[in-house]
């Protein structure tokens, strides 16, 4: 990272946005999740900065004409034994990431743990802006890289109605 002598910034900086509205589900049968998808509504997706939020909304993520962005599990997860307690476990999790209404194959490192009826996962995707035929991020005065990382914090909670 380099520093820019004239302002005091570096010329690197990041980004991060966030939302909390997200849904989906996981099957786990046996020792295998079987099926695992989740849904971000694209208008929650915020930073720290509005002008920002307007551009990722509008220009970039066109989130009028692609409101939500999609991960479906395409191979099964075999999960081993049932760990004992908290223990973290690492997988590999293949599937389709959709975005701005692009469907492309992904494999995702994730981390798991079991916390009483409840599973933690983290992980994260690169995603490269052309596969989902997202523009450059860029504006002038402004240069972006044509790449970012997809990180998810997700937390599964047993279905009650199920049981």
């Amino acid at each position: 990272m380099s520093q820019n002598p004239c302002s005091g910034l570096t010329d690197e900086f990041q980004a991060p946005t966030r939302t909390s509205d997200v849904s989906g589900s996981m099957t786990i049968a046996d020792t295998d999740v079987t099926e695992a998808q989740f849904e971000v509504q694209m208008v929650s997706v915020a930073s720290d900065e509005d002008r920002r939020d307007n551009q990722f909304r509008g220009r970039i993520m066109d989130v009028e004409t692609y409101p939500t962005s999609q991960f479906t599990l395409t191979e099964p997860i075999d999960l081993g034994s049932v760990p004992p307690g908290e223990e973290t476990r690492t997988y590999k999790a293949t599937g389709t990431l959709t975005m701005h209404g692009t469907p492309h194959p992904v494999t995702m490192d994730l981390q798991a743990r079991r916390s009483g009826d409840q599973i933690q996962v983290v992980g994260q995707i690169p995603v490269t802006f052309a596969d989902y035929n997202i523009p450059n991020p860029s504006i002038p005065g402004i240069s972006t890289e044509d790449n970012g990382i997809m990180e998810v914090s997700l937390r599964f909670a047993r279905d009650k109605t199920t049981e």
